[in-house]
């Protein structure tokens, strides 16, 4: 009775009615269907019957579902059927299936329907004066008396393969269960075609389920679990880009590839080649084109996504009639989407592929080959040829060459292909290392090594051996331990004698590795012998180096020294030595030069996706990150962070992810957000530790504090900025501007009634800041020492006003907001508590308002309780929203949608967000119905 083919479907479960149920529930990524399914049982068994049809593509699922389904509840008489293709124009043929299930209840039938229905069956044809109402009708007397003692579960498989009378039977009979213990359940196949469209919901009157694919994170699992031996991460990315969530794709695909394939060390198919089971479930869509149609559909299947043009002429070549596609675009296989011609099914493109024969094949490539150009013709040439044959291994690796900069990720495929054709091994060495570098610039960093290592095992000529040793140098660099990276890509420059210029690139790399653990001093060696082996050749790489040297030693406090590398070398313009500079800019408190440098990157590469460009462009908003960070554009540095930790992402680079989150992190601890900066700090603090990024846990560890000591917690602040310190003096780390750790541990021991641990700390710091230190910095040392003067008792009023005046005046040649905002903060409290409330008011009122346009919201409510323990009034943020934000304040708290306070104000929607999401900021709300709340107290203040 069941026809249960193996297209899509898991081993059936069986059992007690408990463990039928769980294992129902266990289908993977489909949740939402099952519940529905289990909604329509329940339903049935309380009396209220219905139908429903699962419709999705194949091998989304829909036979497993259906099975599963037949599981999840024993107390129903569960009968399973199936059309088939060779039963698909027998007339009742799929009746007659239900019939036989049911025909020990066909003696309770009235004689009129049971002879209806035994003629239908024996003939395949209506007698004379039988309606299709009476077929139904009988049909519907039949299941009505199969329920009658037990709720009946009737499931259909692939509805759309059964014969059109048996069809309309049952939709007859779907349509008038509601009132019986009768539940239906028909899935079928959809397509985009006008053959699949009787079986639209608003022609068959059934409900329908459509299912979808799996999300990204249930298509990963489901192809961990089906793999046969481990994937490398970049052969699991192209199969689940292949698979698009498709459940029975993602078991097969990688079931038919062999383990050097699973491996990387083996290049996968294209189109990559699908199992039987996957095969089987789209052949039939083949089968219903004619033969003409058939064969002209592997030009676009080889063509994958080519240009329409490309495969007309394509198709001329091989004397194919130029409308010889047309029934598979009716049949909806294919379709055009912007000038290409694409199939609707990725799955059916690998299908029609392999179903053709090696020699048609290779004649379709050599015709695109022919018609196309660049990359795309490499890609059939390869295709077309097999064996040895430099000639073909010259033509592509030339492609590959022209377009380099362009696509890395297609370059290094080309060159992987071309080394297939060289005929001797130091030539595919040579071509293998080109992938690998293309391969690297790409930030496929795990295929490299791969590639790598196949080069390393071809190459025989000593010159190719130390080139492939210093790729290998770097790979390991870029994907190791910072330390170990330190001392790989140093000994690597080491074994380059004779090559200066070669081995100062790896010793610049090898300086950014020691920078990264958090070790200047190693950093500072490296950078040194790079700048010694650059200095007199002048270019790019000299100006690289000098940079490296300045930042090396910016961070060790040896400011004078680092500005003066930067004025001797003149700006180039290298994306990479741009960021370089600007950091350096940055921490010198050039901020506007910084800037400007920046933007030059960014303007640059707009958007910029592949590569290096995005390496690079990860780094410059990382950097502008941190310059608006600290000169009080918080909403630019959160824009840039949040990008830059994006880019990063995309291209697997740690060190600008990390340093993305950081900022972030700092930022959310300055505006008190604990739940999202522990968040961010987390992920900050994971990725740190995965990849010996040091300096980055040191920098974690400020952000803590930061928060702590906002929050209060000053005990905590302690131990946040304690680890950092004891990072910062064992990195040999002087610079503030890279961790500010000293001064905030100095308030927070002070805060916490540590005054002589306060006081030794200071003696250090501003003996620090005042032979190398920023301005700012000189500044927060002098608001430190008026708190100590005030803490000890040992200061004159006289002494503590001079302290906080020195460290204004410091602050006015900088331009670093917050900590300016800090100091008059604490000026303002110490003219509370020393009696002279009119000009505490003054400071109080000036720091709030700073703290309010930055959303530093636990500052803020500090600055308001003393405010009004200064007898002043602690008016909330109301009066520092411009008139625009008042008026969307105002329209939102009173229950307008964004679209509507928009059609108000004549303002587009976009507009009122922005605005909207200052006003959040200012007033220290997180969403309309606190706004709605608070407004009106806000208003009044």
């Amino acid at each position: 009775m069941s026809d249960w083919r193996r297209g899509e479907a898991a081993p059936e479960t069986r059992g007690h009615a408990s463990d039928a149920r769980t294992a129902a529930r266990t289908v993977l990524g489909r949740t939402a269907e099952t519940s529905a399914l289990a909604r329509l049982l329940r339903d049935t068994a309380s009396g209220r019957g219905g139908a429903l049809f699962i419709i999705g593509e194949p091998g989304l699922g829909r036979t497993t579902l259906l099975r599963n389904l037949l599981t999840l509840d024993d107390t129903f008489r569960s009968v399973s059927l199936a059309g088939t293709a060779a039963e698909s124009g027998l007339p009742y043929a799929g009746l007659h299936q239900v019939v036989q299930a049911h025909r020990c209840y066909l003696p309770q039938l009235p004689t009129p329907q049971r002879d209806l229905l035994g003629h239908l069956l024996a003939t395949g044809h209506q007698r004379p004066g039988d309606t299709g109402l009476a077929v139904g009708a009988a049909a519907l007397g039949l299941l009505g008396a199969a329920a009658a003692r037990r709720p009946l579960l009737l499931a259909i498989d692939d509805a759309h393969l059964l014969d059109a009378p048996s069809l309309d039977v049952l939709l007859f009979v779907a349509r008038r269960i509601a009132g019986e213990p009768i539940a239906m359940l028909l899935t079928a196949e959809h397509r985009c075609s006008a053959a699949m469209s009787a079986i639209r919901p608003a022609i068959t009157g059934v409900p329908e389920l459509r299912l979808g694919p799996l999300d990204a994170a249930d298509a990963r699992t489901l192809l961990q679990q089906s793999a046969p031996h481990p994937l490398r991460r970049y052969v699991a990315e192209r199969l689940l880009a292949v698979a698009e969530g498709n459940p029975l794709a993602l078991t097969e695909l990688p079931a038919a590839l062999t383990p050097g394939q699973c491996a990387g060390n083996l290049p996968l198919d294209d189109p990559l080649t699908p199992g039987e089971r996957l095969r089987d479930s789209h052949l039939p869509t083949l089968a219903r084109l004619p033969d003409t149609a058939r064969a002209a559909l592997l030009v676009p299947a080889a063509a994958g996504d080519g240009r329409s043009g490309d495969v007309q002429r394509a198709l001329a070549l091989l004397r194919h009639e130029p409308d010889a596609l047309l029934p598979a675009e009716e049949d909806g296989v294919i379709e055009l989407r912007r000038g290409r011609l694409v199939f609707t099914d990725r799955r059916l493109r690998l299908v029609a592929y392999h179903d053709a024969c090696t020699s048609r094949r290779r004649a379709v490539h050599r015709a695109l080959a022919q018609v196309q150009h660049g990359t795309a013709a490499a890609r059939h040439l390869a295709a077309a040829h097999i064996g040895p044959s430099p000639a073909v291994a010259q033509a592509i690796e030339a492609a590959a060459s022209a377009a380099a900069e362009a696509d890395p990720d297609t370059c290094a495929e080309l060159y992987e292909r071309a080394a297939g054709f060289a005929d001797d091994g130091d030539h595919a060495a040579r071509l293998l290392g080109l992938a690998a570098g293309c391969r690297q610039r790409a930030g496929a960093a795990e295929h490299v090594a791969v590639l790598l290592g196949k080069a390393m095992a071809l190459a025989r000529e000593p010159a190719l051996r130390r080139e492939l040793g210093v790729l290998q140098a770097r790979q390991r660099g870029a994907t190791g331990h910072p330390r170990t990276a330190h001392r790989v890509l140093r000994d690597a420059a080491g074994r380059l004698a004779g090559e200066p210029s070669r081995a100062a690139e790896l010793l610049l790399e090898a300086a950014d590795s020691a920078v990264r653990a958090a070790d200047s001093r190693a950093a500072l060696g490296s950078a040194w012998q790079a700048y010694g082996l650059t200095r007199l050749c002048g270019g790019d790489l000299a100006e690289a180096a000098a940079v490296h040297l300045a930042q090396v030693l910016a961070l060790r406090g040896e400011r004078a020294q680092a500005g003066e590398l930067l004025l001797a070398q003149m700006a180039g313009e290298a994306a990479g030595t741009l960021v370089g500079r600007a950091e350096v800019l940055g921490w010198l408190e050039e901020y506007e030069a910084a800037c400007v440098l920046l933007d030059r990157v960014l303007g640059e590469q707009p958007g910029a996706e592949r590569g290096a460009d995005a390496v690079r462009r990860a780094a410059a908003l990382g950097c502008r990150a941190w310059i608006r960070l600290w000169t009080g554009d918080w909403h630019g540095a959160r824009s840039d962070a949040m990008e830059a930790v994006e880019c990063a992402e995309r291209r697997l680079e740690t060190a600008s992810l990390a340093q993305g989150l950081v900022a972030l992190g700092r930022l959310e601890a300055a505006q008190g957000r604990v739940t999202e900066c522990g968040a961010v700090l987390a992920r900050a603090a994971g990725v740190a530790r995965a990849h010996g990024l040091e300096l980055v846990m040191g920098q974690v560890a400020v952000a803590e504090g930061l928060l702590a000591l906002g929050a209060g917690k000053y005990e905590e602040a302690v131990a946040g900025y304690e680890r950092a310190g004891a990072l910062a003096r064992s990195a040999g780390i002087a610079d503030p501007s890279v961790a500010p750790w000293a001064a905030n541990l100095i308030e927070a021991y002070v805060r916490s009634g540590r005054i002589g641990e306060a006081v030794h700390e200071h003696a250090r710091f501003d003996a620090e800041m005042r032979r190398s230190g920023p301005s700012w910095a000189l500044a927060v040392s002098a608001r430190c020492r008026a708190l100590l003067l005030e803490a000890d008792g040992r200061g004159t009023p006289g002494a503590v006003e001079a302290a906080f005046h020195e460290a204004l005046e410091w602050h006015a040649r900088g331009a670093v907001v917050f900590e300016r905002a800090r100091t008059v903060f604490c000026y303002g409290q110490w003219l509370r508590r020393t009696g002279r409330c009119p000009q505490a008011r003054d400071a109080l009122e000036e720091a709030l308002s700073v703290f309010g346009a930055l959303g530093a919201v636990p500052w803020e409510e500090a600055v308001r309780s003393e405010l009004r323990a200064a007898g002043g009034r602690a008016a909330r943020a109301c009066g520092q929203l411009t008139e625009q934000e008042g008026r969307i304040a105002a329209l939102v708290a009173g229950g307008a949608t964004n679209k509507e306070t928009a059609a108000a104000l004549f303002l587009s929607p976009k507009t009122v967000e922005f605005h909207l999401g200052n006003v959040y900021r200012k007033l220290g709300v997180r969403s309309r119905s606190e706004l709605a709340r608070t407004y009106d107290t806000v208003a009044g203040a």
